[in-house]
């Protein structure tokens, strides 16, 4: 039996092999190009990934670059099928046909490609761009088609509880970089925006509450003696606060009074000046109960600056709900807020790198396995 190939042939066994090839790569790349969001490719790229950059580059115009996928492949298994029936007859040449595209044209590229789809992408992104040249009459025609009938491809952004699982899951997963406390700081400062200003803090006291003549918006201190039996501090202790606000005659909340520290200063820093404004501070006032933390968290970051960069520290970080019922918010009622649900037990993971100082607190950590036991070094005594 004589299998010599003629030249025509060959060819057409070499045409076919192309064929396979570029069916495969097109198959692939549809997948590749395609399943990696538009999100994580500008995600990507802002960290200076230039392999992200290349895919981003063609997926600019989504729709020619589906076009183009298409009309290739669709092209490039027809000619397979025209070559197979010119040297194949009858079954033969369907199984083979079929066979291969399936197998070699579209499972197992595929299979690769959804693997590697970022870094093969980018690799054949040059081969796409031709095809694109090579294709341009019939395939960005399409494009402007699915333009003006579906729109162009934006950006997806994830809803608010479709985060929320996201980072859920990335917290429950062992292999994931996110950490308990990570996940659920950020999980509840996601929330912040739907607790209102009611359901933070706590009630202010009547006793908190001192009512003064005012001039404008500057309470007016009566005069009074460093002594604890003077009326004033004695007025000042009443609340056992750390806050006690100064409000005018009609009640209208004007300066708060840091308690602790003028009570302090007065009393037993009595060879020092005393002037009990330097303890006081205008609050930031809140008379819509129906608004939300987040919002009073922006207001309160303004007080101090408008740069958003800016991590200094917010000097006064009180705010003052004034309605029917007021109430008082503190720096430490946010904090306990962000810290909702984060667990006691400190993760077997903590770093042990001591802080400077010479009184050593031993903390006993204990984890399912073994029990850790951390060193924090704190001020001398």
């Amino acid at each position: 039996m004589d299998f010599a190939l003629s030249n025509e042939e060959l060819y057409v066994w070499l045409g076919i092999l192309f064929c396979i090839s570029q069916s495969a790569m097109f198959s692939g790349l549809n997948l590749a190009f395609f399943s990696v969001s538009r999100l994580q490719l500008e995600m990507e790229v802002s960290h200076g990934d230039k392999t992200a950059a290349k895919i981003l580059k063609l997926r600019q115009d989504s729709n020619f670059l589906l076009t183009t996928i298409l009309w290739g492949n669709v092209g490039i298994n027809v000619l397979l099928a025209l070559l197979s029936d010119s040297v194949l007859t009858g079954a033969a040449s369907f199984l083979f046909s079929t066979g291969f595209i399936t197998i070699f044209g579209e499972i197992m590229p595929q299979a690769y490609f959804s693997r590697n789809a970022m870094r093969m992408a980018s690799v054949l992104s040059p081969v796409m761009r031709f095809y694109q040249i090579i294709l341009y009459p019939v395939s960005k025609p399409s494009a402007l088609l699915l333009d003006g009938w579906l729109g162009r491809e934006g950006v997806e952004y994830m809803r608010d509880n479709d985060l929320r699982k996201v980072i859920k899951q990335h917290v429950d997963a062992e292999e994931a970089e996110v950490d308990h406390v990570e996940g659920t700081g950020a999980l509840n400062f996601l929330a912040i925006d739907e607790v209102s200003v009611m359901q933070e803090g706590e009630l202010l006291e009547p006793e908190s509450i001192i009512q003064l003549p005012a001039k404008l918006d500057f309470p007016i201190v009566p005069e009074f003696v460093r002594n604890s039996s003077d009326e004033l501090l004695k007025k000042i202790n009443q609340s056992g606060h750390k806050w006690v606000v100064l409000a005018d005659e009609k009640n209208n909340p004007l300066l708060i009074l840091d308690a602790d520290g003028a009570l302090r200063a007065a009393l037993f820093d009595t060879d020092k000046p005393f002037d009990i404004y330097d303890f006081c501070h205008r609050p930031l006032i809140v008379r819509d109960e129906s608004l939300m933390l987040s919002e009073v968290l922006w207001h309160l970051k303004a007080q101090e600056t408008l740069d958003a960069h800016d991590d200094g520290t917010i000097d006064v970080d009180v705010v003052l709900v004034w309605g029917a019922q007021p109430r008082i918010i503190t720096g430490a009622d946010i904090l306990g807020r962000l810290l909702k649900g984060i667990s006691a037990v400190t993760p077997a993971s903590v770093s042990k790198n001591a802080v400077q100082g010479s009184t050593a607190v031993e903390v006993e950590i204990e984890t399912k396995a073994e029990q850790v036991t951390t060193t924090i070094n704190g001020p001398k005594a």
